[in-house]
């Protein structure tokens, strides 16, 4: 399966290919703009049966690159196998330059209209690939719409998502174009 998106802030501009290996493994490229520099980010999302993430790899070229690792035991480690125990405990993962990683809780939640769930994600922000803890709840406000809180910043914004809970719309963010 392939999708593609367009960034929608005209201060940080980007295009995002991404191919779907349903729903066990994601292949993303995403062309943007942050802060006036251009950047390139390659990733690789592989996941388990219960649509957990558990291996993130994100690659900027000749820029630094990010490889973490997720046991069954919610224990993050980095390439070189060193924990990271700032991370423990995270569930998800929340790459600032893509929607896609929105759609793997909204999945997993599986969520009545109504009712609402809680998330720990690894946030890692892009270009710079530093990561931070994000507690994030997700409410389902109608049968393709969810709010999405970050409940360590105050963001909240309403993302609406087709039927196989891939982002079509994230105001101010980014817009699905197939």
């Amino acid at each position: 399966m392939n999708a593609a998106w367009r960034g929608l802030n005209p201060g940080e501009p980007s295009l995002e290919h991404l191919r779907l290996t349903p729903w066990t493994a994601v292949e993303g490229t995403v062309v943007g703009l942050r802060e006036g520099q251009p950047y390139t980010l390659h990733y690789w999302l592989d996941l388990t049966e219960d649509g957990h993430p558990f291996r993130l790899r994100c690659d900027l070229g000749n820029r630094p690159s990010l490889d973490l690792t997720r046991s069954r035991a919610g224990e993050w480690t980095d390439a070189e196998g060193r924990l990271l125990p700032g991370l423990s405990g995270c569930t998800d993962v929340d790459l600032r330059a893509t929607p896609f990683t929105n759609t793997l809780p909204i999945r997993r939640l599986g969520l009545p209209v109504g009712e609402a769930g809680e998330v720990r994600a690894v946030w890692v922000n892009v270009p710079t690939l530093e990561t931070r803890v994000a507690r994030q709840r997700y409410t389902r406000t109608g049968d393709l719409t969810y709010r999405y809180e970050n409940l360590e910043s105050g963001y909240v914004n309403e993302i609406t998502v087709d039927g196989e809970g891939l982002v079509t719309l994230y105001p101010g963010a980014f817009g699905r174009l197939v």
